[in-house]
């Protein structure tokens, strides 16, 4: 099992504050299977440089390495990031230090507005000129607006990945929405997206029992095979 979404690196973003809490949350996510996950820290443009993000990425990593307590095996944590859409993302250089360590997998988090044509068009220049694995993140939270719903039926004609997050099929109102996204994904995906130890907990296992109960289980070994790939390197392609 593999969680490919997660804020698990300390004093990155308003997930862990401090190395203790991402060994807590390691633990817990061993507790329920998990055998590596993806330390997918906020990513902004205006506030940091590609290269700042990587080094303050490395150094929470090193925070985190250091207090492992020794002799206990915990999950492996993947470095990557949630990436926020910005203007240009199309084009611009050096994304690929974003994806998952060692991948093309870029996570995308698009805008909380509306979406624009441009905007749905930059996405499709990541996945179709530029080769990346494209993983947009909690579709469920843009659905609000009916023209967001459409333009990600729009981008479900692409080779993209749909991450749901485990606490949308936890809750009556948003487990639908949650379950129907998994359904119609080219490429379905789910993932804790955990912060904490209190409000935005490790909750995978609990996410995957409702999957198991609602869609099957050679659905939920699907989600498996579907993160095992995200998180390999992309072979060539032989002729």
């Amino acid at each position: 099992m593999i969680d490919l979404h997660t804020h698990i690196l300390p004093g990155m973003d308003d997930g862990s504050p401090d190395a203790a809490c991402s060994v807590e949350m390691l633990r817990r996510q061993k507790a329920q299977g998990v055998e590596a996950v993806c330390g997918t820290s906020h990513y902004y443009r205006r506030q940091n440089s590609i290269e700042v993000f990587c080094q303050r990425r490395a150094a929470a990593l090193d925070r985190l390495t250091a207090a492992l307590p020794q002799g206990e095996v915990l999950p492996r944590v993947l470095p990557a990031a949630e990436t926020a859409y910005f203007s240009g993302i199309g084009d611009h250089p050096g994304l690929e230090r974003l994806c998952i360590q060692g991948t093309n997998t870029l996570l995308l988090e698009m805008p909380f507005t509306d979406w624009s044509d441009l905007q749905v068009e930059e996405v499709s220049s990541l996945v179709l000129d530029r080769g990346f694995r494209v993983v947009l993140v909690h579709p469920e939270r843009f659905c609000a607006s009916k023209g967001n719903r459409r333009k990600i039926q729009q981008m479900e004609q692409l080779p993209v990945a749909l991450q749901v997050n485990a606490g949308t099929l936890l809750l009556w109102r948003t487990r639908r929405l949650g379950l129907e996204l998994l359904r119609e994904a080219p490429i379905p995906l789910l993932a804790s997206d955990c912060h904490n130890l209190t409000t935005r907990v490790p909750n995978l296992q609990e996410g995957r029992r409702v999957v198991q109960q609602k869609l099957g289980g050679a659905f939920l070994q699907l989600l498996d095979q579907n993160a095992m790939r995200l998180v390999e390197p992309e072979r060539p392609e032989h002729p």
